[in-house]
């Protein structure tokens, strides 16, 4: 048989599983650490060397690769897109950390899947099956439980961050799935990256807030933790990466739920927080919808 006929490797699902647990312990490693520099540094700045770090990594990546000095993209507009859906994302998801619980931000953050059900439908026109309605149903129900508009335990307004994030979150695996077939993933990733530093670096310019000096006063902690934060964020996307190489995705995704029970461990040993009745019923039920969505999503039609 020649080398272009050969068949696809099979699917590693015990590695792609083991990369994809490893994943959520980054991401949730990730959002933790924000947690706690947020009360000493801007979130502002934060956020801008989280992207800077990714900018880096990413240039060197496609470097190491032998690709060529000049990045040129087909989708340009797309790009631009993407970049600005991200840096919404990732806003409402910085500020959303520091206002709200761990486990309750993380869960909240994780209705993506079914926000990407809901806009499939509404901007795409795709047909959605009853049992995919009902898994959309389950996680307004579970989010509605963690949220708690009215009464004890409410989360209030900030409640809106961790939805919003993951509302852009789903519009921008849409726009992520047009992009894939036009431009290389490792591009795509440098570009995001790039568009939100530059956008950041404008904003922080703008405003009364000194990039420079804030850096420069930070302590020997406080760097060891910034490093540690774009070292979890870059890492847990290159395991996902890995991961879809060598499993389906229909069978890894419903593992990344996984983040809730790290975030859940993390938010009880660093900030000492455990949800309540309420909102262990709601994370499970936002639990049993993604995972729900993401199933039927990788059935055959």
């Amino acid at each position: 048989m020649s080398p272009a006929n050969k068949a696809p490797p099979a699917p590693d699902l015990s590695t792609g599983i083991g990369l994809v647990l490893l994943t959520t312990c980054m991401f949730a490693g990730s959002d933790a650490t924000i947690k706690y520099l947020g009360g000493s540094i801007p979130v502002l700045v934060l956020l801008w060397v989280r992207y800077m770090f990714q900018t880096a990594t990413m240039a060197g990546w496609h470097l190491l690769r032998g690709g060529p000095m000049k990045i040129r993209s087909r989708v340009p507009a797309l790009q631009c897109l993407r970049g600005a859906l991200l840096l919404c994302n990732s806003a409402a998801s910085f500020y959303g950390v520091q206002a709200l619980p761990l486990a309750e931000f993380t869960a909240l953050m994780l209705l993506a899947p079914v926000a990407t059900t809901v806009l499939s439908a509404l901007v795409l026109k795709e047909s959605v099956s009853p049992a995919r309605w009902a898994m959309v149903a389950l996680g307004v129900a579970g989010m509605l439980a963690v949220v708690r508009p009215t009464g004890a335990g409410a989360l209030g307004w900030s409640a809106l961050l961790p939805i919003s994030s993951a509302l852009c979150y789903a519009a921008f695996q849409l726009v992520t799935r047009r992009i894939a077939s036009a431009d290389d993933l490792v591009v795509t990733n440098f570009l995001s990256a790039l568009l939100v530093t530059s956008v950041l670096g404008a904003v922080l310019w703008a405003l009364p807030l000194d990039l420079a000096p804030t850096l420069r006063l930070a302590s020997g902690k406080q760097w060891a933790l910034l490093l540690l934060m774009g070292t979890f964020a870059t890492a847990g996307h290159v395991c996902m990466a890995g991961a879809v190489r060598v499993a389906p995705l229909s069978v890894l995704m419903p593992f990344a739920y996984a983040q809730i029970v790290f975030a859940t461990a993390i938010g009880w040993l660093l900030f000492a927080h455990a949800p309540d009745i309420w909102a262990v019923a709601g994370i499970c039920l936002i639990g049993l919808g993604g995972i729900g969505t993401v199933w039927l999503n990788g059935r055959p039609s």
